[in-house]
């Protein structure tokens, strides 16, 4: 009696291979439904770097740059709405921003504004106004906006040890004492307040007339803002220029 052959054929062979490819793909398609549940782990890997943004965010506030931000950035700052957000936009485009203290020659935006802002906005420039700053329009007394009086603001004929108190500090010069020439056009808030019979308030009357007017052409023309008549003038004249 012959012995069976213990190999299997050619022909079972490749049946036995078909037979496993196909369990292998039952096998892998039952896997395949379990891939789902992987999302919410796959998601959470993704989106890890946009997390650390966040994270460092938190840690590191927005700096806001005024010269090129948009109303809607604008308007995160504090104290920022749509419409003075749009002032700021509108200002600049007129009258390019060279510091974040220039934000004071906008029609409401004072120290106050500015101060609870600034640890939002982008420093740039050379910005002299600090949150502890504040202006004495009566007697110019100043603190941290302004930098002690230039020699050419200091009255003439006073030496320089005059102009210092006994610890050494500056003392404030007397407006009618004052020699610096300025320019209309130019000027910022604390530089028209060195002008006699000129506080903050009219000071910004100069900012916002030129800002909805443009350059004025003369010095009579400053007659021209509320609250400037002929008789202020005729004081500050002689430090007028365009």
């Amino acid at each position: 009696m012959r012995r069976p052959n213990p190999y299997l054929t050619p022909r079972e062979q490749r049946a036995l291979i078909v037979l496993a490819a196909l369990a292998l793909l039952g096998f892998l398609a039952g896997q395949l439904k379990t891939v789902p549940t992987l999302a919410p782990v796959l998601q959470s890997e993704l989106a890890a770097p946009e997390l650390l943004t966040v994270a460092a965010e938190v840690d590191k506030p927005v700096q806001i740059d005024i010269r090129t931000a948009s109303q809607e950035e604008l308007m995160l700052l504090p104290g920022i709405g749509a419409k003075r957000a749009q002032d700021i936009i509108a200002h600049r485009a007129q009258h390019p921003f060279n510091s974040t203290d220039d934000l004071l020659q906008i029609k409401g935006i004072g120290p106050k504004t500015l101060a609870k802002m600034l640890p939002s906005l982008l420093p740039f420039g050379s910005p002299q106004f600090t949150p502890e700053a504040a202006v004495d329009t009566n007697s110019m007394t100043t603190i941290g906006l302004l930098e002690p009086a230039p020699n050419n603001l200091t009255a003439p004929g006073a030496s320089a040890s005059s102009s210092q108190t006994p610890s050494g500090e500056e003392k404030p010069v007397p407006k009618s004492q004052l020699t610096n020439v300025v320019n209309l056009n130019t000027a910022g808030l604390a530089e028209l307040c060195t002008l006699p019979g000129i506080g903050e308030v009219k000071a910004k009357a100069i900012i916002d007339y030129r800002s909805q007017n443009g350059r004025f052409q003369s010095v009579d023309d400053i007659t021209k803002v509320k609250g400037i008549g002929a008789k202020t003038l005729a004081k500050i004249r002689p430090r007028l220029k365009v």
